[in-house]
Parts: structure tokens; sequence; C-alpha cells
């Protein structure tokens, strides 16, 4: 939650100390302008005494010895480039004059032995005076040398050449100094420092100090400038370094005044240097240890986030391993549905060209039953050949069921009823060595299914269960309405067997329309397929629990219904008298199948009514305008336009023209639209027909 003001704490710092870096940066840098100008100020005031032939630097220092005018002029030089900063063209110019100078005075001690430009140059520039002119000495010359390059190599951006440069020129100016101060005379019989004057070893001192504080932000007096405890740190040990210096000069004057023994002073100058050596090592070590621990306690943190994050790691790569099997488990169930959806389609098809098969073959049985009454032998074909009927309508009925569009007739079914009417089925189809334990549900649990379809499914999973325990076993049947909690509320019908059970694979593809462990000729592959449907259709679903050796378990989930208040009505009853000609006006029938429609046409004609038949919708549409029909029975499949297209532009010519849709195709819930239209599924019984036929055309009216 601090997150936020922890970053502006960091970055608040982060500009604090950016912004004493830069006013220690500034003060730096106007140390080193200091420094520049008093060189450049030395080296002017030492070209004045020549042109004025009078010393004025005796005023300040008496006895001075005097300053070669080369060495004034290199010293003004590189002072004013110094000043200059990046001006660079300015700036190379001047350095390049001071490293003539410096390194023209330099070969001239090399060669041979001593400086002979000084005096050419002060008779050449200035007029003679009784002032007597400096020379330039050997350690002079190497400073003046190492302090161009250095300015050059400041200016090429080579910081570090700088620094290297301007530190050996300070060390060699610096000890020409310290022997003025302590009146080391001995140093200058070295022909190395035998006439270097002291305002020019200070002025040396100052101009290589001010070339380094120049680019202390760029070189390796960095840590001066900085603000922290280690720049801090760096400026007290510089100036501790400064004092022992002056405790150096103090003690030596004292050995020549005489005021304490040389021993003493040794003495004295050891404990000074040893006790500040003793300081800084027991801080630059306490510094280290903090450093160590620091160094420690990041490591530890480095360790724990590492830790962390690799825990977080594993977490997010197990989500991301359970997120793609459940995606692969949810790929495979859509695929699954997918591929059962496309069979669904295709057997629905293929119900539909069976059914008008079967209506072709039924029709024409029926028809021929009533011709060979009397002939007991060509009466026992027939029957043989309608039972074989049967069966394929049972069939297709199943096919239909697994296609899940077929219209059931989906009510209120007491559970207690369809229970006990299929035990009646069971009991026959199991035989005596499977106990059957059909428990009689609660009366008061209703669900919404069609219940011949109901009945079914459950004698489809008797009937398998039978051939899965060939030795006998139990087969149960319990009913149980879910959690209260559950929306919308379902009842479970548990159907479990002790047989021997499927294997995950099986299990996957046990719903599959002609899928089957069977062997050939003992069953369709249909039966799991058909209860499947069913609970589909009607919004529920089927639940397996199989495993090898242990059984199966099918659970069929059905919505749960109110009890209804009134009770359905059954099929209509067929009459027991019929006129021989029940009416006048024509029945229509339009069918493209001719085996059907002919079977219909000759049936009904039999019967004794007036029949026009067509095979388009478009010829049935000329015809209604000119001709009145008692009945319509309209195909729903046809070319050109279906059933209901045509029953709805039928109904612009005949308002109250009768339909009967006939179909055997699955999916007709479009013909829900057409009002008061009656729907007769394929295959059905031509007594069906004429029933339905004579109650929509007296319904009407009378007839003509």
């Amino acid at each position: 939650m601090h997150a936020p003001d922890d970053d502006l704490d960091i970055g608040t710092r982060t500009s604090d100390w950016g912004l004493s870096r830069l006013h220690a940066a500034t003060s730096v840098r106007w140390v080193a302008k200091l420094l520049a100008w008093v060189a450049l100020l030395t080296g002017a005031a030492a070209l004045c005494e020549y042109g004025l032939g009078r010393p004025l630097l005796d005023h300040l220092a008496p006895a001075l010895t005097g300053m070669s005018p080369l060495t004034a002029m290199a010293l003004a030089a590189l002072a004013l480039s110094c000043l200059l900063g990046r001006r660079a063209r300015p700036s190379w110019l001047l350095a390049g004059v001071a490293a003539g100078i410096a390194f023209a005075l330099l070969g001239a001690h090399l060669l041979i032995g001593r400086d002979v430009f000084s005096g050419p140059v002060n008779a050449w520039l200035f007029a003679p005076s009784p002032f007597v002119h400096g020379s330039v000495s050997p350690a002079t010359a190497s400073c003046l040398a190492l302090l161009s390059v250095a300015r050059m190599a400041q200016l090429a951006g080579r910081h570090k050449v700088c620094d290297v440069l301007a530190l050996l020129a300070f060390a060699v100016a610096g000890i020409g100094l310290l022997g003025y101060a302590y009146g080391v005379k001995d140093l200058y019989s070295v022909l190395l420092f035998n006439a270097m004057a002291v305002h020019t070893a200070l002025a040396l001192v100052c101009l290589a100090v001010s070339m380094m504080l120049f680019q202390a932000d760029q070189g390796w007096l960095n840590v001066v400038t900085l603000s922290n405890r280690a720049g801090a740190a760096t400026r007290r040990q510089l100036l501790l370094t400064a004092i022992l210096p002056v405790i150096g000069w103090l003690l030596l004057s004292a050995v020549n005044a005489r005021a304490i023994g040389a021993p003493a002073a040794l003495a004295l100058v050891v404990a000074t240097v040893f006790m500040p050596l003793v300081i800084l090592i027991i801080k630059d070590g306490r510094v280290t240890a903090r450093l160590d621990l620091q160094r420690h306690k990041q490591r530890r943190l480095e360790t724990t986030i590492r830790q962390r994050l690799e825990l977080e790691l594993d977490e997010k790569r197990a989500e991301l391993e359970q997120e793609s099997a459940q995606r692969i488990v949810a790929e495979q169930a859509m695929n699954r549905a997918q591929r059962l959806d496309a069979v669904g389609q295709l057997t629905g098809g293929i119900a539909h060209d069976f059914n008008n098969l079967l209506m072709g073959v039924s029709g024409n049985l029926e028809l021929l039953h009533r011709h060979v009454v009397s002939d007991p032998k060509a009466l026992k074909y027939v029957t043989r050949a309608t039972l074989s009927t049967e069966k394929g309508i049972r069939l297709t009925g199943q096919l239909l069921a697994f296609s899940r569009t077929q219209r059931l007739n989906v009510s209120a079914v007491n559970l207690a009823d369809s229970v006990n009417a299929a035990f009646e089925l069971v009991g026959n189809a199991l035989g005596p060595d499977i106990n059957i334990d059909m428990q009689t549900p609660n009366r008061h649990l209703f669900v919404s299914t069609d219940p011949l379809q109901l009945e079914m499914a459950i004698l489809n999973l008797a009937l398998n269960a039978r051939d899965a325990m060939p030795d006998g076993g139990w087969f149960t049947v319990k009913c149980s309405p879910t959690e209260p909690s559950s929306t919308p509320p379902t009842v479970s019908i548990h159907v479990s067997d002790s047989g021997t059970g499927m294997s995950p694979e099986v299990l996957a593809k046990a719903c599959e329309p002609f899928f089957t462990t069977k062997e050939s000729g003992r069953g369709t592959g249909l039966g799991l397929a058909q209860v499947y449907g069913l609970c589909r259709q009607c919004g529920g679903d089927l639940r397996i629990t199989s495993e090898p050796g242990q059984g199966s378990t099918f659970e069929l989930v059905l919505p749960a219904a109110e009890r209804p208040q009134v009770p359905s009505r059954g099929v209509v009853q067929p009459m027991t008298t019929a006129p021989a000609i029940p009416f006048t006006r024509p029945v229509l029938v339009v069918d493209d199948d001719d085996a059907v429609r002919t079977v219909l046409v000759d049936d009904l004609r039999a019967r004794g009514y007036q029949v026009i038949d067509v095979d388009r919708g478009s010829k049935a549409l000329a015809l209604l305008g000119n001709t009145r029909f008692a009945v319509a029975v309209i195909d729903f499949l046809m070319p050109e336009m279906n059933g209901a297209e045509l029953a709805r532009k039928a109904r612009q010519f005949v308002p109250q023209l009768p339909i009967i849709f006939i179909s055997g195709y699955a999916d007709t819930l479009a013909l829900d639209a057409i009002a008061g239209a009656v729907v007769l599924r394929k295959p059905f019984e031509l007594d069906q027909l004429d029933r339905l036929v004579r109650e929509l055309a007296n319904t009407t009216g009378p007839s003509a």
C-alpha cells in the first residue's frame, strides 16, 4: 500500500543527492578557477617585472629567485587555457604554445645541460634593465611539459590521462615547494631543482590541482564531489593529509630553533603520521565490515526474492498446466458435441428417408391385409412383413431420438407410473437369472418428458445390462430429486447393474450412434444414443459412471415438473361408424414421394373420398385457386417449397382450410406456426389418417 510513497521518497532522495552533488561540483569548480587565476596572476606578475624592469613580487616575499619569462608565458598560457574551459580552438592554441615552450626548454636541458632560451628571449622582448632574469630548471620544464600534455588530453576527453600527468606534475612541483617550506637547501643543489623559484613551484602546484579539479566530475577526483558518506570521508581525509606537511614544518622549525631535539621531532612525526593512519585503517575496516554486512543482507534479500519468484513461477506454471488440461478437456467435449450433432443431423436425414420407405411398405401391407383376410397363408406372409416393418419403425424412432430434433410428446409425467409401466417390460426382457430392484418413487415426483420414450429408455438400459451380465447379477432403478437449491429443479433416475462395466475408451464413445461392443447381429448401437437424445431434448443430461468389472450406473437427469391440473387427454378413439361417402368436397394430397402418395390416394378412394393428388406445392396452389377442398394432406419436406410454406400460402386463398401435415423428417418445429394444423408422423396407420380427415372436415362445417 505504501509503494507509491516509497517510490516518491526514493525519487526525492535521488533528486536531492543529484542537487547536492551539483552544488559540490560547483564549489569545486570555483576552487579550480581560483587556483587557475593564482597561476595566471603569478605568470602575469613575472612578465610585468621584466617589462617594467623592477621586481614586484619582492614586496610579498623578499629575496625571491627570479622566474624565467618563458616559464611565466607558459604558466599564463596554461592557466588561461583552463579558464577558457571547452572553447576548443583558443584552448588548444594556448596549450600548444605552452607545450612548445616546455618541450624546447626540456630539449635544451637534455642536449646542452642548461637553459639557453631565457636570456635571448628576455633581451629580444624586454628593454635592458638591471633586473636579473631567471632561468628554467629541468624540474620546471618537466612540470610545464606534463601540464601541457595533460591539458591537451583533457580537451580530447582523455580524463584519466590528464589526471595521471597532472598528478605527476603536482608531485614534482610539490617537492620543490616543500624544499622551500622546510628550508632544505641541499635539494636545490640537485640538477633537477637547481633553478626552480618558490613562486614557480607554487604556481605549478596550483595549476596542477586546478586542472584536476576542473574535471573532478569525470576524473579520479570524482569522489571528492559526492555528497554521500564516501565524499565526506574523502574530503576529511584530504584535509587531514594537508595538515601533515604543516605539522612537519612546525617540528622542523622547532628543531632549527633548537626548541626540541631531532629524535624528539622524529618521534612526534612518527606519532603524528601513525595515529591518523591507525584511525583511517580502523575506519576503513569498519566501513568494509558494514559493506560486507549490507552485501550479505542484499544476498539474503535476493535469495528470498528469487525463492518467492520461483514459487510464484511454479504456481503460475501449475495454473497454466491446469488451464491447459481444462482447455484440452473442453476442446474434446466440444469436438465430441460437434461430432454428435453432425451425426444427429445425419441420422435425422436418414430417418426421414427410411420413414418414407416404411410408409410405402406399411401402407401397401395394410391395403394388402384387407384383401387376404380369407387366405391364411397369404395373411401369414403379410403379418411377418408387418412385424419386420414395425422393427424398422422402432429403429427409425431411435434414430430420431438421437437426432434430438424430433417433436416429442413432452408433458408432466408421473414418475411412479412410468417406472411401474417399465417394470413389466424389464421383467420380461431380463429373465430369471437377474435380480430386479425397481423402487417405486414418490408419487409426487413429476418430470417433463415423453412417457413412451422414457419407458423405451429404461428398457434399452435393461437390455444393455442383460448383455453385460451373461451369468446373472442385479439390476436396480432408483429415483430421487436433486437439491432444492438447484436451478432449475431436476429429478435423477439412477439405473445400475453389476455387469462387466466399461473402459474409459468405451465410455467416451458409449453414446455415439452405431457404436457397440456386442457381437455382430446382437445390437444396433442405438440404445444409449436414444437415451442420450431423449435426456438432451427434454432439457436434461445423461451421466455415466462405469469401471471395468465394477458395473455401470446411468443417471438420467430430467427437468422436474408440477403436477398437472387437468389430466392429459388421450389419443382420439376411432369412430365406430363412418359414412360411405363422408362429404362431397375432395381431399387434396400433396407429396413428392410417388409410393407414399399412391398408397394414401388408393386408401382414401377406397374409403369413398374424392381425392386430387399432386407432387409439387406450385401445382397445389394452382388448384386451390379454383377448387374448394375439405382437407389438405401435405408432406413437409418437398422440393421448391416445403409443407409449411405451402400451408401459409394456401391459407391466403382459404383461411379456414383444414391441414394435415405428414412428415418423416425429424425437425418439424416450423409446422408449429401453422394454426390449427395437425401433424401425423410417418409411418402411420391408414386408419389414423382416415380419423383425422373426418374429424377436421366435420369441424369446419356441413358437407356440400
